[in-house]
């Protein structure tokens, strides 16, 4: 029998830089998170630069309308990762309502068990695709969602090949 058949079983805990990297994954390599990004990095500098504008029309100075941006700019990334912090922070407390986690990687697809008895299971069609992180991997679902599974859980560094193989075979890599 083929070894990469048989199922990867990984402990872990929740931790808030996982809850930081999956946010941070997100922004920079999903249609929703570039967007997000776009928001904040683009679209919402560009609010005092119209006001500047509206206000002095062709009389503004073009020196001023740049300084406005760029200090727009510098707002959009602040509150963009202040507000990657809150929802990381928010994920994290939401995980660690469980101080371990079971998660099984099975030809048939996932399953993540609780302390407290309860588990949920997952089959690969559940999946739009997976993504890997210096930290991470990141399982992707089809309704967006996201979940992630620390690689610091592998008991070997050859469950991490044989997660990477159970999820190159069923799903799609991304990013």
């Amino acid at each position: 029998m083929d070894t990469t058949d048989r199922a990867v079983e990984l402990r872990y805990g929740a931790a808030r830089r996982d809850a930081w990297e999956v946010l941070r994954w997100r922004a920079l390599r999903t249609p929703a998170g570039r967007r997000e990004l776009l928001l904040w990095l683009a679209a919402l500098p560009a609010v005092p630069v119209a006001l500047i504008a509206a206000q002095h029309g062709r009389a503004a100075d073009p020196a001023g309308l740049a300084v406005a941006g760029g200090v727009g700019t510098a707002l959009g990334a602040v509150w963009h990762c202040l507000d990657l912090r809150r929802r990381a922070r928010r994920m994290h407390r939401w995980a660690a309502e469980h101080p371990e986690y079971t998660f099984v990687v099975t030809a048939l697809g996932t399953q993540n068990h609780r302390p407290d008895g309860t588990a949920v299971a997952y089959k690969w069609d559940k999946y739009r695709g997976w993504a890997e992180t210096r930290g991470l991997f990141v399982l992707v679902f089809l309704d967006g969602d996201l979940g992630w599974l620390p690689k610091r859980a592998a008991a070997a560094p050859g469950d991490l090949d044989r997660i990477r193989s159970f999820f190159d075979r069923n799903l799609t890599r991304i990013g």
